[in-house]
């Protein structure tokens, strides 16, 4: 009999060949949801606004350099009285000409405390951006994981009961073989039969579980998946630290809280920005003139004029803006707060949530392993004990049943603590591209050691 450690990689292998279609690795999906999954792009373009709002604050504070210009014909009319009481000596006065004139100005903000605030807060709200980029990356690496290993268990779930369902189509031949000389009871017949018929019924709801998780996977990638490659690593080392290093970690490195403190950084800084728009602000204005009219369009000898000097404006009212700009952007800031206070919670409920899940199905993993080998060694003695009329076909068919369930908790309890160190570490924020390149390598032929250890710090 093949040992219990490797039955399941071997009948995931014959299930990938018996379909003809090539398996997909996880680290070939992961390069490719990293390309294509819109919600990591949506994340990107949204740090691409930041940065471009980060610019536009910056601007406020540079050299602003405007010019302006205009041609227009002028028909220019005046009333001329030569005489009292609108005598018939008086006319009007009119001429049509063409008026030309243009300016230059340059403006330099010399103090402008809310612009310079303004920035400060831009510059916070970008570096939120840049670790939210990183949190949705983690959260898709760990998405596609999840559904990977979903694919894979139902794949686990499929060829088990193919490969139970033509086991007992054997035996049930038999049966009708020894019913047919009396040597087997019609009951006994019946009861295989049924079983038989449950394995056909299961085998059409776990290749629909499968069809299911392949979609899933579509949706996260982006394109179709036929099969997935299995998981060979069959020993797994456990991660050092205790589950409060794990956690002091995560919430030290987490891109979600991180982002979540940048973004309160930024929050204050509009907070004080908005109160410096009570302070006065300076600029140094310099200009240059060219014009051929005077007062109100009239004709005027084309003259220059240029001008350096500094602006200083003072608010005094504004119809109690500034003030209400003020209270949205304390608002603003109080609510990121409770948001920071909000995710710390629930980083350090998952982390250890994950921690937790990480040790119990690295012991379910040997407990199943057992629980397999147990159970085969039951199904050997139920028929042992049904050829000497001691037990009877349904005590054999339920300790089958047993096993068939007992080798699927075996193959989940494998996919578990995968799916758990991957939790563990996108919360402790240790999810990066060479963790996952580590974990992705269980899935090929020739794996590798498994990453355990502390998150990097790096």
């Amino acid at each position: 009999m093949v040992g219990a450690r490797r039955l399941i990689p071997v009948l995931c292998l014959l299930g990938a060949a018996a379909t003809g279609a090539r398996a997909e690795s996880l680290l070939e999906l992961y390069r490719i949801t990293l390309d294509s999954n819109p919600i990591l792009k949506g994340k990107e373009f949204a740090l691409d606004q930041a940065k471009a709002q980060q610019d536009q604050a910056l601007s406020k504070l540079l050299p602003q350099l405007m010019a302006t210009g205009s041609y227009q014909k002028v028909d220019f009319r005046q009333s001329l009285q030569r005489g009292p009481q609108n005598l018939p000596d008086n006319r009007d006065f009119s001429e049509q000409y063409w008026g030309n004139q243009g300016s230059i100005q340059a403006r330099q903000a010399l103090f402008d405390l809310p612009s310079y605030l303004r920035l400060q807060g831009a510059e916070a709200f970008t570096l939120q951006s840049e670790n939210e980029v990183d949190a949705v990356r983690m959260a898709v690496a760990y998405d596609l994981a999840d559904r990977y290993l979903n694919a894979l268990l139902a794949d686990a779930d499929i060829n088990y009961v193919v490969a139970e369902k033509e086991s007992v189509k054997e035996k049930l031949e038999q049966m009708r073989y020894m019913q047919e000389r009396q040597m087997a009871t019609v009951t006994d017949l019946y009861q295989v039969e049924a079983y038989f018929s449950a394995l056909i019924t299961r085998e059409i709801e776990v290749n629909n579980a499968k069809a299911v998780a392949l979609e899933k996977l579509r949706e996260t990638t982006g394109v179709g998946v036929r099969n997935v490659s299995p998981l060979v690593q069959e020993r797994f080392t456990l991660m050092s630290g205790q589950i409060d290093d794990w956690v002091r970690d995560a919430l030290h490195f987490n891109p979600k809280l991180t982002a979540l403190s940048h973004a309160i950084e930024g929050s204050s800084k509009m907070v004080s920005g908005s109160q410096a728009e009570h302070l006065p602000s300076a600029n140094l204005v310099a200009s240059q003139t060219y014009s051929n009219l005077g007062f109100q369009d009239r004709r005027f000898p084309p003259y220059t004029s240029a001008s350096v000097g500094v602006q200083i404006q003072v608010p005094i009212y504004s119809g109690g803006g500034t003030q209400a700009r003020v209270q949205e952007s304390v608002a603003r800031w109080n609510q990121m707060k409770e948001q920071y206070e909000q995710q710390r919670r629930e980083i350090e409920k998952e982390t250890r949530t994950a921690f937790l899940d990480v040790m119990a199905s690295h012991a379910r993993i040997e407990s199943t392993n057992q629980e397999v080998i147990a159970r085969a060694k039951a199904v050997d003695a139920q028929y042992k004990a049904y050829d000497l009329g001691t037990t009877t076909i349904v005590d054999v068919l339920e300790t089958r049943r047993l096993l068939l369930r007992g080798r699927v908790e075996q193959a989940r309890a494998r996919y578990d603590f995968v799916r758990a160190l991957i939790a563990l570490r996108m919360w402790s924020g240790s999810l990066h591209d060479p963790e996952i390149e580590a974990i992705g390598n269980w899935f090929v032929s020739k794996p590798q050691a498994a990453p355990a250890g502390k998150p990097d710090k790096s």
